[in-house]
């Protein structure tokens, strides 16, 4: 049976949920007319729900203002008993899971169930589903061969998103054991994976959607989740719509905000440098992020032209730690020196390439990485070439490099340094090479998500497969 659609390409079910979140927003005083509310959702091809303008808008102009008691965050869920256990994250995620629509019905949350009703209902495609169902062993065929098609940089952070979550979990788990009233609103759910379940579709809403918002409380804790503002799609290069938050405009200029002025405070979103044309997409930039994040918090990556790459305009970039993590372990006691040094000064891990700004380079963390590497001989049986106070001359030279007291250790070092980065680019792009190869093999006999999904792997290789050739090209 084909769902009915509405003019904006809207189910009816998603737009009879608009019009109800409309009359809860007026409600609660926001101003939702033609001459205050200039956008609304309409759906986007293989991109879910999107926001457009309505009327022509000029550059800098209010969009719509969001009243501040609309918004769910740590201070509108501040009557949940000993809130200040969890994290806003971990609160907003568990008022999700207690009024979380159930099939065919709405939100039954007193005071956000219009909005929490027009979230989306499913996250079925989104790459911590998988990696959590596979956990709970209930993951499918597809989603697990998925998995096994990633680039191993892409399955380490997902992996590490998974560990924020379960960490997430552990403490809203923890909470409502100690709290049966609210745990028994859910009860009816039953087994302990069902209601992970319920967690992780609160905890990725949350996750994906919400928006930095300085309520004055502990770094971490200042987000919220905006309706109507969530509608918006990303945009890496020239989005259309930036947030401000009331007291923080004059005429929707950007001002530095004072501390009294740091709350719950109404939202209002404006038009960018550029207007916004009658129809046009409103965009948003949700960071500037490689294709590997954007697909590990987010579920999708940007489209991206080779030329972008090449000449340096989008941000590409590939991880590297685990083929340098291999490296530093065949050297025995020399790579377990190296690991210990490069953890105390701050310089473990995130060791990257990246292909803006142009040429195409190493990043600082990883010449830095590699330059103590090659302070010692390559060999497992490095001895005690090391001083009492754990430097040697050698890396006691690179650690002027990190202090900024000298460019590099030695001609020979950098000259090894770049052999050695010339050696990783050729590993990336055989792997990405032989990636892209077992992608097209599992597409045959694929649909749906699963092939969409079998689509976005293939973009991670080839950024992998591009940037590292663009710093193989610059080292040549």
């Amino acid at each position: 049976m084909t769902t009915p659609v509405t003019d904006s390409g809207l189910t009816d079910s998603d737009e009879q949920r608009w019009r109800a979140m409309l009359e809860w927003l007026k409600g609660h005083g926001m101003l939702i007319d033609e001459d205050h509310l200039l956008v609304r959702p309409k759906h986007v091809a293989d991109a879910g729900n999107g926001l457009f303008a309505i009327v022509d808008i000029p550059r800098q102009s209010p969009l719509f203002t969001l009243p501040s008691k609309t918004k769910i965050n740590a201070e509108t869920l501040g009557h949940y008993p000993r809130s200040e256990l969890l994290t806003a994250t971990q609160l907003m995620s568990l008022h999700l899971l207690l009024h979380r629509p159930v099939d065919g019905h709405e939100s039954d949350d007193p005071n956000f169930g219009p909005y929490i009703s027009m979230l989306p209902r499913d996250f079925g495609s989104h790459p911590l589903t998988w990696v959590v169902h596979q956990s709970l062993g209930v993951a499918s065929r597809e989603e697990c061969k998925v998995m096994d098609l990633m680039p191993p940089s892409v399955l380490a952070e997902l992996l590490l998103l998974e560990k924020r979550f379960r960490t997430d979990w552990e403490a809203v788990r923890q909470y409502l054991d100690n709290l049966p009233e609210l745990s028994q609103q859910r009860r009816s759910k039953g087994v302990h994976s069902e209601l992970i379940l319920d967690f992780m579709w609160g905890w990725i809403n949350v996750n994906t959607r919400c928006l930095y918002d300085d309520l004055g409380l502990d770094k971490d804790d200042n987000m919220s989740l905006c309706p109507v503002f969530d509608f918006a799609n990303h945009a890496w290069f020239q989005p259309t719509m930036e947030p401000l938050r009331e007291g923080e405009s004059e005429n929707w200029q950007v001002e530095r905000r004072s501390p009294g002025e740091r709350g719950n405070l109404d939202l209002v979103c404006v038009s960018c440098d550029r207007g916004i044309a009658r129809d046009q997409e409103v965009t948003l930039r949700y960071g500037w992020h490689p294709n590997r994040t954007l697909f590990v918090e987010y579920g999708f990556v940007n489209a991206i032209k080779p030329e972008e790459f090449m000449s340096g305009v989008y941000p590409g970039e590939v991880n590297v730690q685990d083929i340098v993590t291999d490296l530093l372990d065949q050297q025995g006691d020399a790579g377990t020196f190296v690991k210990k040094t490069l953890d105390a000064e701050g310089y473990w891990g995130d060791w990257t390439f990246h292909s803006s700004p142009s040429p195409a380079h190493a990043s600082f963390r990883l010449i830095t990485a590699l330059r103590l590497y090659h302070t010692f001989p390559t060999r497992p049986d490095f001895g005690g070439a090391v001083s009492e106070n754990g430097m040697n001359t050698a890396s006691r030279a690179w650690r002027d490099t990190i202090m900024g007291y000298t460019d590099d250790i030695s001609e020979a070092n950098e000259k090894a340094c770049g052999e050695t980065i010339r050696e990783i680019c050729r590993k990336v792009i055989e792997r990405a090479e032989i990636g892209l190869k077992c992608v097209k093999e599992g597409e045959e006999g694929g649909g749906g998500w699963y092939s969409k999904s079998l689509g976005i792997v293939e973009q991670l290789w080839t950024e992998e497969l591009w940037v590292a050739r663009a710093v193989l090209l610059k080292l040549s």
